[in-house]
Formats: structure tokens, C-alpha cells, sequence
């Protein structure tokens, strides 16, 4: 009876305080200096089948180790929920994060679930900005009126007539006040603890510019799956695609510089809006685990590629532009064979003069690799040198162009081509590593079609791991840090090149479209065991925490496992 005595009468002190706040101007609310008192509005407390319901994925064989990933790795208990939340109460100058979510006749379940997702944050410190976008759908603008939004730190806009989603969404960033823009659209879902651990990435790097995390899909039926598990900022992969949208974070200071979203980009204005603001040469976190939770209906992108036609024109437009702003010469097409929003750069190859081949015999000694590199690398003035294995044949005219002008990109400073068998098998797109230094070569001895998890055997891609022959490097780049290692005899040299690269700020890619026939597959199993454990030695921590191009919720204890989550 005490128990019951003392429940009523803290739910009573809640209404209470909630009316209180809703007294309060909002624009007092989104000062400066009153954020803290965000800390004393009563949230909305998840109940245990909120917990449960959102984290259920679809129940078939496919999923099941996606499911024990969610078990594992969600928010899935109030008691955890509210852990969270006491942490944040006690952060000092806690950042302040302003979701910004257009509306347009949204369905009022959908909805009404995105706005629940928000006010049942673990975080407090956040200010929702939904503009209506000229809904005739009665439903929805009564949603918007309704108690749903009853929250002194949501605020809601009616514009009367459509804008289009950037006119709409810059609206919303006008109104913001945060230090960080989040967005949201009006039909998906945060996962509960999304904006602190948001937050808790800016407040462990306070000169991030752009947050973004994974994500999975919400079916029609209202479960999860379609998880996307993104490698970390990776500037080339991103120009074959918006990889990284889903959650997206901006410093709003930057939005404000770049101009918001332009309308003109309507569809893929985000796409327009990373784009524009890499060139800034952002500081970007990514989280990784599934904070945005994307949904499926009959109109929608997830589901159907083909409802939004309009919105991969923009995109291709948007990669086009952004090509002529960076003095990059070719041009973006949208791949056909593949699904949707996947592009290919067509550039201009720098002229063949400029190119060294170094061809490397069949027969040649591998513990000669090293000292044969750097011997005739400091013999060549050539800006580009190509070290190709004499086992390879070329599938098309001028591919050492190809693969030089991907070079020609700054801060590229090596590219790696792709190998088939005659079998037509894939025996190289690009590679990574297992913890003990080897080489894991996703979908090698696969079909050529296969176009594999986020289509890496056919899009050009930030990689770590080139293949030693079949790869290109800028000479500049070998200068600077002094060559390959002579501490090894053979391959794991070039390896160890392209981490020294990337340490110093320099990128490699992986390009599928310069692709070789191999008559000799087993190329990559020529090496001395000797540098691989000098690899390893020398990489150790690296290694352990994982190659950043390959996210570290993904196996990579075997081959045939790459790609996937861990299993029984």
C-alpha cells in the first residue's frame, strides 16, 4: 500500500512539473544558459515492451545472429535505460543536440513512433524541430497539435505550402539552437540511447565536426534487419555512394557555413550536404553500433528503389558537381548492374609517360621484393610507378591510366586494380586483415558477380591492404616515408608501406573497374614467414584494434566468414 502511495504521488509530481515547463516560453528553453534545466523535465519512460518490440528482428535463419548482436549490443532494459540517464545528469557542459525533422502527411503511426523515439531518450539535452511541409493529411497536422508534441523542448512549424525536404529541413536548422544538428526523418526511429552515446562521442572529442553511426531497416512488419555495418570516414568509398547516411550528425556551425541543403538536390541533398561539407576536411567520429533504425513502407527508398527516381538523378548531379568544385576530371555514372545509388567514376587517366611499370616476374624471388622495389623506384623520375606481376594480364586498354588517375586525387596515394581467374572467380577486391597480420581477401573464389556486402568487389573503396602485385603508388609518397621497409625481404613490405600511409594521412583504394586475368591465383600466398611476424610485431595494436575500413562487429577470424556478424 506504501509502495502504491508513493508512485501516485510521483506521477503526480510529474504532471506537475510538465505543466510547469510547459508554461515556459521555449525559446527560454533553447538558451544558452538554460539547457541545464532540461535535466528536470520528466522523460517518458520506456516500459519493458518498448525494449522488447524494438529490438526483435525478423525470425528466420538469416537473422539469427543479428539477433543475439541486438541482445547484446541495444539498449534492452529500463534498469540499463536508466543508467544512462543519471550519467548524463552529472556531465558538465553536456552537449546540446537539435534534431531537425521535416513532415509531409506522414502516416500518424510512423510518426507518432519517430517522435516517441525522441522524447524517450536516455539524453535530455536535445530540442526536436518538426516543420510541416504542407500536409493536407488531417491526421498528421492533428498529430502535430496533439499532446505527442507536448514538450517544451519540441517545437513544431506548419509552412503552409511545400517547400521540398531541403527548403523544410533548413527551416528547422534556422530554428535550432543546438550546438550539433541531428537528422531525422519523419518515418524512421532512433534507437533510445542514440543521442547519448551521440553526445558521449562529442564529449570525448569536442572538435568532431560530423557524427555518424550504423544502421539497420525496420520491415513493414516492424522488425529489424538489413543491418549496415559502415567502415569508418573513408573520403573515396564515399564517392561511389552515400555510405554514410543514417545517422548523421553535423556540427551546426558547419550546416550554417555550407549553406544548409540546396533544394536543387532534392533527394539526395544529403549526399550534396556530406559532400560539400568533406571538402572542409571535417574531423568525423564514427559510432559504431545501430543507432537509426530505417523504415520500410510502400513509398519508401528502403523498400523500393524505384519510388524515388528523382533522387538518384540528384545524386549523380550531386557527385558530378562536387567533381567540378575539386578540379576532378571525368565523370560520375550510376552503376546499372548494381542496386540503386551505386556510382562509378570515369576519370581521366594522366598521360602514359608519366607511368613506370615495374613487372614483376613469375619466377622471381620473393625474399628479392623489397630491395627490387626501391632500387628501381629510386631509379625513375616518373610520378607514378605501377609494380604488376608478369602472371597478370589486362583486361582493358590503358589500365595503368585507370588506375594512376585515381592518384591524381588528393590524398590518394595508392590504388590497387582487381583479379580474376580464367575461371572468371574473384581472386582479388581488395583485402584486410586477421588479427595475427594475414590476409583476408573477401569473396575470393567467388563468382564474378557476386557483387558482395555494401557491393565491395564492384565500387572503388578506401582499403588497407593493396595487393603487392598489382598496385600502383605515388613516388612522392614512397619519398617521403623513405621508401619500403628493408627490415623485410618480401610483400609484407608493401603492406607495411600502406600503413605507414595512412598513419600519415594518406589513403588507398581498391578499384574493381581495372581489372586483371590471373594465371597464377595464388599470388598472395608468397611470403616469408619471417616478415609476417615482423608485421605483426611492428603493427600489433593496429591490428588489435582493427582495420578501420572493415567494422569491427564483423568477423574476421575466417575467410568464408567475411562480412558477417559472429556466430555459433
Amino acid at each position: 500500500m506504501q509502495l502504491g502511495n508513493f508512485r501516485e504521488k510521483q506521477h503526480w509530481f510529474y504532471r506537475v512539473i510538465r505543466k510547469v515547463f510547459n508554461y515556459i516560453p521555449s525559446s527560454f528553453i533553447t538558451e544558452e544558459s538554460s539547457w541545464q534545466w532540461l535535466r528536470f523535465y520528466p522523460a517518458i519512460v520506456p516500459v519493458q515492451y518498448c525494449f522488447n518490440e524494438w529490438n526483435q528482428a525478423i525470425n528466420n535463419k538469416y537473422y539469427l545472429n543479428y539477433q543475439k548482436w541486438i541482445d547484446q549490443n541495444s539498449l534492452t532494459t529500463l534498469e540499463d535505460w536508466r543508467l544512462l540517464q543519471q550519467k548524463a545528469y552529472h556531465w558538465k557542459s553536456p552537449p546540446k543536440i537539435s534534431i531537425v525533422t521535416p513532415v509531409h502527411n506522414t502516416e500518424i503511426e510512423v510518426l507518432y513512433e519517430c517522435i516517441i523515439s525522441i522524447r524517450a531518450q536516455a539524453y535530455p539535452y536535445w530540442q526536436l524541430i518538426l516543420v510541416d511541409d504542407g500536409s493536407s493529411n488531417i491526421d498528421t497536422l492533428d498529430l502535430l497539435k496533439s499532446g505527442a508534441c507536448n514538450d517544451p523542448r519540441i517545437q513544431v512549424y506548419f509552412s503552409g505550402k511545400s517547400q521540398g525536404i531541403s527548403g523544410a529541413t533548413n527551416q528547422a536548422i534556422e530554428k535550432s539552437r543546438g550546438d550539433y544538428v541531428l537528422f531525422l526523418d519523419h518515418d524512421d526511429r532512433l534507437a533510445l540511447d542514440a543521442l547519448y552515446r551521440v553526445a558521449d562521442e562529442i564529449r570525448n572529442y569536442p572538435e568532431v565536426d560530423i557524427v555518424y553511426s550504423d544502421r539497420d531497416m525496420i520491415s513493414p512488419e516492424g522488425k529489424r534487419y538489413m543491418y549496415l555495418f559502415k567502415p569508418c570516414w573513408s573520403p573515396e568509398t564515399l564517392l561511389a555512394g552515400n555510405y554514410i547516411f543514417h545517422l548523421m550528425c553535423y556540427r551546426r556551425s558547419l550546416v550554417n557555413q555550407l549553406g544548409g541543403l540546396r533544394t536543387e538536390f532534392d533527394g539526395s541533398q544529403d549526399y550534396d550536404l556530406i559532400l560539400r561539407a568533406a571538402e572542409t576536411e571535417p574531423q568525423v567520429r564514427h559510432i559504431q553500433t545501430v543507432l537509426y533504425h530505417w523504415r520500410q513502407h510502400h513509398s519508401s527508398v528502403a523498400l523500393d528503389s524505384g519510388a524515388k527516381d528523382y533522387a538518384f538523378t540528384a545524386g549523380v548531379k550531386a557527385l558530378n558537381v562536387a567533381m567540378q568544385r575539386r578540379g576532378i576530371a571525368g565523370e560520375a555514372v550510376e552503376i546499372e548492374s548494381l542496386w540503386r545509388g551505386n556510382y562509378r567514376l570515369d576519370l581521366v587517366a594522366p598521360d602514359a609517360t608519366e607511368i613506370e611499370v615495374l613487372n614483376i616476374d613469375t619466377e622471381f624471388p620473393v625474399e628479392n621484393y623489397t630491395q627490387y622495389i626501391n632500387q628501381s623506384i629510386a631509379a625513375t623520375e616518373k610520378p607514378y610507378i605501377a609494380i604488376i606481376s608478369q602472371a597478370l594480364a589486362p583486361v582493358n586498354e590503358n589500365i595503368m591510366g585507370q588506375l594512376a588517375a585515381w592518384l591524381k586525387i588528393e590524398g590518394v596515394a595508392i590504388a590497387s586494380g582487381s583479379i580474376i581467374t580464367e575461371y572468371q572467380l574473384i581472386d582479388y577486391a581488395g583485402a584486410t586483415y586477421h588479427k595475427d597480420g594475414g590476409l583476408i581477401v573477401p569473396y575470393q573464389g567467388w563468382p564474378i558477380s557476386e557483387p558482395g556486402y555494401m557491393a565491395v568487389t564492384k565500387l572503388t573503396r578506401n582499403i588497407s591492404a593493396p595487393h603487392p602485385f598489382c598496385v600502383i603508388i605515388r613516388r612522392e609518397v614512397w619519398q617521403q616515408l623513405g621508401g619500403l621497409n628493408a627490415h623485410y625481404q618480401g610483400v609484407y613490405s608493401l603492406l607495411d608501406f600502406s600503413l605507414r600511409a595512412l598513419a600519415a594521412d594518406w589513403r588507398c583504394v581498391s578499384v574493381p573497374q581495372a581489372q586483371f586475368i590471373s594465371r597464377q591465383p595464388d599470388l598472395l600466398a608468397h611470403y616469408t614467414e619471417q616478415d609476417k611476424q615482423l608485421f605483426h610485431k611492428s603493427w600489433q595494436d593496429w591490428l588489435e584494434k582493427g582495420d578501420p575500413y572493415y567494422n569491427s562487429n564483423l568477423t574476421r577470424d575466417s575467410q568464408d566468414k567475411v562480412y558477417q556478424l559472429p556466430g555459433k
